[in-house]
């Protein structure tokens, strides 16, 4: 028998009422799918949202585990966030589910989970109204520091800052220019709900990526063979009003790559990764430190709000090149490290496309080089030494006869002298 919609809606609205009438005296979670009998767009834009499969992957699963092994994470853990209504990881595969927003009722302002959730069953939200469960309006809702609560993280024990997305955003210039958190991410082209691309679209993700990211490129108008090859790259962020990429490490891939090509030969290849690197409490930082075990901050290359960034690349076309080198530069995102799906033995992820660039650099004949050619020795005439009389030396050499010499000299020149004064007078 096929149940009319208005029927299953009725249904579906009996099943609301009845889980926020249990809510009044225990902490009750109510399935999302009930609410999207009223609220469709809603629900399928949280559906197919980061939200709603926050804590059903593999590898959130493993660093959860680990997570919860560490003193000062409580035993919520990771699923705090994750999970907010999962009690000792019950109902994680909810995610963050249409009530672990509605009934938030306090936020601190030190990340970390720091928020309280409502046991009145009120269902609140930016706006109230008529609905078969009581609402409330909250301005929480319009507040960027509503998402703090979970995207601001710093280590339980060393207090190294593990994610600083909203302390990014509070440094931007979108938060002086009234952007709130909710202004990008809760659209109301996707009903609001959808946070972002879907957690399963690369393509839409790549996209949102690259329009918030500038990429220029300058080629070098030839290269000589021999010589060096050079490009420089410029990156701004320049949609988004925190870093990019943002969040945990073990969340993003994001690199910057350059290869060059002759004949369909690769001649040179490189990347730049972007992305915070954290070291343990012995200072080691490869293999790559997850954020449980991370005990400093070792680098944070990443492109933030209206920063440029330029790289250069720079190889030696090989000698025996002629015609172009076809080059390439792509900026490219990955959803999981490739770094954390091996260490988990997960599939690797595809990484997506988010900016490219290409040019065909000529390649010109390098200069003839210089023919050396020795000098023609010619005959040179030997230095004439210089006569030694016989006898000549030093007064010490002479001895008493040189000293003798030389007070007669003396005295002579003052005769003379005195000769030549008596005649003036």
């Amino acid at each position: 028998m096929r149940i009319r919609p208005a029927i299953r809606a009725g249904i579906l609205l009996a099943v609301i009422v009845v889980a926020v009438v249990a809510a009044q005296g225990a902490q009750a979670q109510t399935p999302a799918a009930a609410c999207g009998a009223c609220h469709a767009q809603e629900y399928d834009g949280w559906a197919a949202s980061a939200h709603a499969h926050a804590a059903e992957s593999r590898a959130f699963q493993s660093l959860a585990g680990a997570a919860s092994a560490v003193a000062g994470w409580g035993s919520d853990g990771c699923y705090r966030c994750h999970a907010p209504l999962a009690q000792g990881g019950a109902g994680a595969a909810a995610g963050v589910s249409c009530e672990a927003c509605h009934l938030m009722e306090r936020v601190g302002g030190a990340g970390n989970g720091d928020f309280s959730l409502a046991t009145d069953g009120v269902l609140r939200s930016a706006k109230a109204g008529r609905a078969p469960h009581p609402t409330s309006a909250s301005p929480l809702f319009g507040d960027a520091l509503f998402c703090a609560a979970c995207h601001e993280q710093y280590h339980p024990v060393s207090g190294v800052a593990l994610q600083s997305t909203y302390t990014e955003w509070v440094n931007s210039a979108g938060s002086h220019g009234g952007k709130t958190c909710q202004t990008c991410h809760m659209a109301e082209a996707s009903g609001g709900h959808a946070f972002g691309p879907s957690v399963a679209d690369d393509a839409a993700k790549g996209e949102a990526l690259a329009r918030a990211i500038t990429l220029e490129v300058r080629w070098p108008d030839s290269a000589q063979a021999g010589r060096a090859l050079i490009v420089d790259v410029r990156l701004e962020n320049t949609g988004a009003a925190h870093a990019l990429p943002t969040g945990k490490p073990e969340g993003y891939e994001m690199w910057l790559e350059m290869a060059a090509t002759v004949g369909g030969q690769t001649v040179f290849t490189e990347s730049l990764p972007y992305g915070v690197v954290f070291a343990d409490d012995e200072g080691n930082y490869d293999p790559r430190v997850t954020s449980s075990d991370a005990a400093s901050l070792l680098r944070d290359h990443r492109l933030f709000p209206g920063r440029a960034v330029v790289e250069r690349f720079a190889f030696v076309v090989p000698a025996d090149v002629r015609g172009q080198v076809d080059v390439e530069v792509r900026l490219m995102y990955r959803r999981t490290p490739s770094w954390l799906s091996e260490r988990l033995g997960l599939p690797s992820v595809p990484a997506m496309l988010v900016r490219r660039a290409s040019a065909a650099v000529p390649v010109v004949e390098p200069p003839p080089r210089p023919t050396y050619v020795a000098p023609t020795p010619t005959a040179t005439l030997a230095p004439t030494p210089t006569p030694v009389l016989e006898g000549s030396g030093t007064v010490e050499e002479e001895g008493w006869l040189g000293s003798f010499l030389l007070v007669a000299g003396l005295v002579l020149v003052s005769v003379a002298a005195w000769a030549l004064k008596a005649r003036a007078v």
